[in-house]
């Protein structure tokens, strides 16, 4: 089989921000989510699930807000007016033209943004119309983003130490093996991930204002 997903780019940017436990006792993260690909409601609520399910077997819950693109979608929502906090991503699904302006290889699904020197990322980028390519319905279209989503929010709680992985769903590239375990559902962070994963939302906690790095 042609390969699928290779490696994904690390590149610099940072926006720290702060951090909080749910009243279960799981750590909690939200997502916000841009969708500029016009991912159908049906893929983007399958995609959701699949994310939150990967995570909630590392004792991590998620929560999450579409929020506007637009000046007049802003206008009409504060849906995502947030300040900056420790575990409050930022989720942008690009569209094929979105994505064709980066100088990557179209064999590159996403890429999650890290900090040059100190600090945390929380920006993340899907190629989700490139996703949409290698499935067949609305449904499986979600399962694999939620997967590729999974995959770049662990780059930014993981940093560095997100590749190399032998096996789980940190280990690239993704060709029928992976797939096969993505349909299954078992394409899992691996045990030694999940306790940096955790370690790292418990350190986001504590996390103030003051040491946020601008958004660029």
């Amino acid at each position: 089989m042609k390969k699928l997903l290779t490696s994904w780019l690390l590149t610099s940017l940072a926006l720290p921000i702060n951090a909080r436990t749910a009243e279960n006792g799981r750590l909690t993260i939200e997502v916000h989510i841009y969708n500029y690909s016009s991912v159908s409601a049906v893929a983007l609520a399958r995609a959701e699930k699949e994310t939150a399910r990967i995570y909630q077997r590392l004792g991590v819950a998620m929560e999450w807000r579409n929020c506007p693109r637009t000046a007049e979608e802003l206008a009409q929502s504060a849906a995502c007016d947030f300040p900056a906090a420790s575990t409050r991503f930022t989720l942008r699904l690009l569209s094929d033209e979105m994505a064709h302006t980066f100088p990557l290889s179209g064999e590159i699904y996403g890429f999650a943004l890290l900090p040059v020197h100190n600090g945390y990322g929380v920006v993340a980028d899907v190629f989700a119309d490139r996703a949409r390519k290698i499935t067949t319905d609305e449904q499986s279209h979600g399962v694999i983003l939620g997967h590729l989503i999974a995959h770049e929010l662990g780059h930014l709680l993981l940093g560095e130490a997100g590749h190399p992985a032998a096996a789980g769903i940190m280990h690239v590239p993704w060709q029928t093996k992976e797939l096969e375990q993505i349909k299954r559902g078992v394409m899992l962070f691996l045990p030694g991930q999940t306790e940096r994963i955790r370690a790292q939302i418990v350190a986001r906690t504590t996390v103030s204002s003051s040491e946020l790095v601008p958004h660029r």
